[in-house]
């Protein structure tokens, strides 16, 4: 039987107990938090440039799935086109705990300045679906950025799953267009796609225009649908070689203009893997 000191003793030390088992939690929960990130060649087979004789450095982010690791998913094969045209590419792998646009914003611009230390002249971005929103959010955030592709920007779910929250792929876009601070930008809206809202080409455009920097919108090109249509080898003909000089600045940004049918360089390394359909659910962010 407890008399009052060894109770309080007793007491004291489950609370202290509970404190440090309460604080291991915290820290897990805290790391967990945290998106998991790796920066990766896009192409390890191949040999890089490196800084002083690439043109710059390419990096592409993937989407979010809340069921799959979307990190698992291929390199579409438009990167092999920009890496054909002298850039070095590379993957912004994210495991989907902790993967959020602010935290994935900030690690992706950690990367960037990392590149930037490297010797880098230019840093370029692409990204599909939530990596597109995350691309540009980075933008946003630093001025060292040469320019973004963002092919069908999604972060906020599809009609189909997602109804309440679903506008917000275009409400939540167009300020963020207006923010970025001096990437030249290039969009593309696929026909057919669940996560559009629709009518994002002519809002995104005037969104663009105001900022007075070169830009690119190619809303609904045809013969390309759905939401994964970045990801296939018929882009990377069509639009690969536009991309290319659109990085290079060896052509003018136009609104409106059409990439052009073409078979383009030879294709990448390895089978090309479309994400996996469940791959296509955004985590909700408000």
């Amino acid at each position: 039987m407890f008399n009052g000191r060894t109770n309080y003793i007793h007491n004291t030390f489950t609370r202290a107990a509970f404190l440090i088992y309460n604080s291991g939690v915290a820290l897990a929960f805290a790391a967990a938090a945290h998106a998991q990130t790796v920066l990766a060649p896009a192409y390890p087979a191949t040999p890089e440039f490196g800084s002083e004789k690439a043109i710059g450095a390419v990096i592409w982010t993937h989407g979010h799935s809340n069921e799959v690791e979307d990190s698992k998913s291929s390199t579409p094969p438009y990167v092999w086109n920009l890496h054909q045209g002298g850039w070095d590419t590379y993957r912004f792998d994210r495991m989907r705990d902790g993967d959020t646009l602010p935290e994935s914003t900030r690690r992706l611009v950690e990367e960037i300045n990392k590149l930037k230390q490297d010797g880098y002249r230019s840093v370029a971005l692409a990204g599909q679906s939530f990596g597109a929103f995350i691309a540009l959010m980075a933008a946003d955030e630093s001025n060292k950025i040469e320019a973004v592709i963002a092919t069908a920007p999604a972060a906020f779910g599809n009609f189909s799953e997602y109804y309440d929250s679903w506008r917000l792929n275009a409400t939540r876009l167009y300020p963020l267009l207006e923010r970025i601070q001096t990437a030249k930008v290039v969009l593309f809206f696929f026909h057919g796609d669940d996560f559009d809202p629709g009518g994002r080409g002519d809002a995104s455009s005037n969104a663009l225009a105001r900022r007075g920097v070169p830009f690119a919108v190619f809303d609904q090109p045809r013969g390309l649908t759905e939401h994964w249509a970045a990801g296939t080898e018929q882009f990377a003909q069509r639009c690969g070689g536009y991309l290319t000089g659109f990085l290079n600045n060896s052509l003018t940004p136009s609104d409106g203009v059409e990439c052009q049918d073409g078979a383009g360089p030879p294709g990448p390394p390895g089978p090309v893997i479309l994400p996996a359909p469940q791959a296509s659910v955004g985590r909700l962010e408000r």
